[in-house]
């Protein structure tokens, strides 16, 4: 079976479908794509008639918006093989989930859900995927409390945060490929790390931790909709950690606003739990989870930020 996969490109959510898709099929071709160019990705293939050369397409942890729902909805050669797995607010609210292919869900009987647990559970049900194979299982159990933060709000378990350091030591297609690798031999045993991936998940958290430091170092103050926001330029994979230092040593600011200049995207985290970031991130054209969210950097502000950057310097 051909398949093709639309991902989110930013974090282990996104990738654990693309682990996910390798193991349940023969052949998958996968499209790491950010939030705000899933629907120009999705017309070239419709442009070019690729989209026609598989058996299934994915989209997961990511939302199609109008008009390319109903022109999917509308295309009797793709509708009944065109698949959405979705876990965000911002989805539901555009009634985005209103077509027969699109799954949306934010929570079920296990918690909140993620890109990865909405498409392990479709995998699962279509008998792609043995549900009885408990490292698989557990892959995807550990992406969807780190996604959702219940590694740290519920369960206090770290292993779903070291997850996500290993893949912040090998890159995108470094670590679906090393998952993939993992998780295909189907001895029934849990998931656990060997020891090489343990000492790139140590050698992480130093790095991690000399980055935190010096990038709360270097907090700009600003007003932003009547919330004190704290803004720093920063790597975009250090977002999320950043976030929680933050919280963790009690900064003085309602959210934070993390410019990533690499990844042209601006992430809006909350820090004090009252705040809803998503909707501070939609006043400035973006999307995401009301703890979570991000924004675009147009080449116009790019171009701006960089002129404060080398007057900084």
């Amino acid at each position: 079976m051909k398949v093709l996969l639309f991902t989110h490109k930013s974090d282990i959510d996104g990738m654990g479908t693309a682990v996910l898709s390798k193991l349940a099929f023969d052949e998958v071709d996968y499209l790491l794509c950010e939030t705000f160019n899933l629907q120009n990705e999705i017309a070239k293939y419709y442009d070019n008639g690729s989209i026609y050369n598989y058996d299934k397409i994915f989209v997961t942890d990511l939302w199609l918006e109008e008009p390319t729902l109903s022109k999917v909805a509308k295309d009797e050669q793709l509708n009944d093989k065109f698949f959405v797995f979705d876990h965000h607010k911002s989805a539901l609210e555009g009634n985005f989930n209103k077509y027969p292919f699109t799954t949306i869900r934010i929570s079920n009987e296990q918690g909140l859900c993620s890109g990865t647990s909405l498409f392990y559970e479709y995998l699962v049900t279509n008998s792609f995927i043995d549900s009885t194979i408990r490292k698989i299982k557990d892959f995807s159990e550990l992406t969807r409390k780190y996604d959702t933060w219940e590694w740290k709000t519920k369960y206090n378990n770290e292993m779903p945060h070291e997850l996500t350091l290993l893949f912040d030591s090998v890159g995108c297609d470094g670590y679906i490929k090393l998952m993939f690798e993992k998780l295909r031999n189907l001895a029934n045993r849990d998931f656990q790390f060997n020891e090489l991936e343990r000492m790139l998940i140590d050698n992480k958290i130093n790095q991690v931790q000399e980055k935190l430091s010096n990038y709360a170092r270097k907090v700009y103050y600003r007003e932003i909709l009547g919330l004190k926001a704290g803004i720093v330029f920063i790597d975009y994979e250090y977002r999320n950690d950043l976030a929680e230092y933050f919280r963790q040593h009690n900064f003085d600011m309602d959210f934070a606003m993390l410019i990533a200049l690499d990844y042209g995207t601006i992430s809006y985290r909350n820090v004090k739990d009252n705040v809803n970031v998503r909707l501070i991130a939609e006043a400035m054209g973006g999307k995401g989870h009301d703890k979570a969210a991000s924004s675009p950097i147009s080449e116009e502000q790019k171009k701006e930020l960089i002129k404060v950057l080398t007057i900084q310097k």
